[in-house]
C-alpha cells in the first residue's frame, strides 16, 4: 500500500518545483543555472565583504565614529544576508531564478546599501 504513494509523491513533488520556478523553461537553462551557481559560491565566499563596504559608507555620510559602530553593525547583518542568500543560491542552483540580493555582487554599486526582495 504504502509504495503506491511514492510515485504520486514524486510526480507532486516535480509539479510543485516546476510551478514556482518558470524561468527554467524560458531563455538558456545552462547559462541561467550557472550564473545563479557562480552568483551564490561568490556571495557565500564574499559575504563578509559587506562589513568594510559599510564602514565606508557610514563614514562617508556622517563621521568615521559612526562609520565604524554603526556601520560595523549594519554590515554584519548584510553579512549574514547576503551569505545565507548566497546559500540558498548555490543550493537551488538547478531552479534558475533572479537574486535576492541587491546588488548580485557586493563589489557591484559599492557606494549603495544592500537591499534584498525579488524584483
Amino acid at each position: 500500500m504504502k509504495q503506491q504513494w511514492i510515485p504520486v509523491s514524486c510526480f507532486a513533488l516535480a509539479m510543485a518545483m516546476f510551478s514556482v520556478a518558470p524561468n527554467v523553461w524560458a531563455g538558456d537553462y545552462g547559462t541561467q543555472s550557472a550564473s545563479k551557481f557562480s552568483r551564490g559560491i561568490a556571495n557565500l565566499t564574499t559575504g563578509w565583504l559587506e562589513v568594510p563596504k559599510n564602514i565606508n559608507n557610514e563614514s562617508k555620510r556622517s563621521n568615521a565614529g559612526v562609520g565604524l559602530t554603526y556601520g560595523t553593525l549594519k554590515g554584519g547583518v548584510h553579512t549574514v544576508g547576503r551569505t545565507l542568500s548566497g546559500a540558498i543560491d548555490t543550493a537551488t542552483f538547478f531552479i534558475p531564478s533572479g537574486s535576492f540580493v541587491h546588488s548580485d555582487y557586493v563589489w557591484n554599486n559599492a557606494d549603495h546599501d544592500t537591499t534584498y526582495g525579488v524584483q
